[in-house]
């Protein structure tokens, strides 16, 4: 049952699509409204909102007779997300560079530190947390919030997916090296190289994510 902490419409939008990155719900599955509102103890109101809002921001489908599906990632939908992503990634990393304090950059190395860490016990849900915690730092400091809320949920469909991609092996550790270089140029405040190795970041982030689908698609 859910507390009214937040509006409801706000925290059964956050549940199901935390559900539907960690798996909870399947690409395909019909959502039931009813049976959501019964789940969660509230009215199916805030239901049929935040499925509505699901449904905007690209989780779910709502189709006639059918109700509210989880969206089904194919490779297209994917491709899209990966060629939306590039570009505004790459604006945020320039505004970093610009923008970022000695706090941030110390943040930063932190969180690297913490990547490195990782290794040590692997785990791929883990590494991809601290992954997103790296990015959302740069979004943070381009003060954009337009910026900041659509790199958050293109990023929570490539947490969805990059859980797998960083199961593959030797990723993970490119992936560090790849977090390095931008966390030198934006310490350096070396706008150019910081754009130049988050394009870089994008280019093999969607190489891997990209081989993934299709090994699926094809097996």
């Amino acid at each position: 049952m859910l507390i009214k902490k937040y509006s409801y419409k706000s925290q059964v939008y956050n549940n199901i699509k935390e559900g539907i990155i960690t798996g909870l719900y399947h690409q395909g599955e019909v959502l039931n409204e009813r049976n959501l509102a019964k789940d969660l103890g509230i009215s199916r109101t805030p239901v049929r909102e935040a499925l509505q809002l699901l449904n905007k921001d690209g989780w779910v489908v709502i189709e006639p007779y059918k109700g509210a599906l989880v969206r089904t990632f194919d490779e297209e939908y994917i491709k899209n997300v990966l060629d939306v992503r590039r570009p505004l990634e790459i604006l945020a990393v320039k505004k970093a560079a610009l923008n970022a304090t000695e706090e941030d950059i110390k943040f930063l190395e932190n969180n690297l530190l913490l990547q490195e860490k990782c290794f040590e016990n692997y785990s791929p849900a883990k590494f991809m947390n601290l992954d997103r915690e790296f990015h959302r730092k740069t979004y943070n400091l381009t003060y954009n919030e337009l910026l900041i809320d659509i790199l958050d949920n293109i990023n929570d469909i490539i947490r969805f997916l990059g859980i797998q991609v960083l199961k593959l092996p030797e990723r993970h550790k490119t992936t560090l090296e790849e977090h390095t270089n931008i966390y030198l140029a934006i310490k350096n405040k070396d706008v150019e190289e910081a754009k130049n190795y988050m394009d870089i970041h994008m280019i093999e982030t969607a190489k891997h994510t990209l081989s993934q689908v299709t090994t699926k698609g094809s097996a």
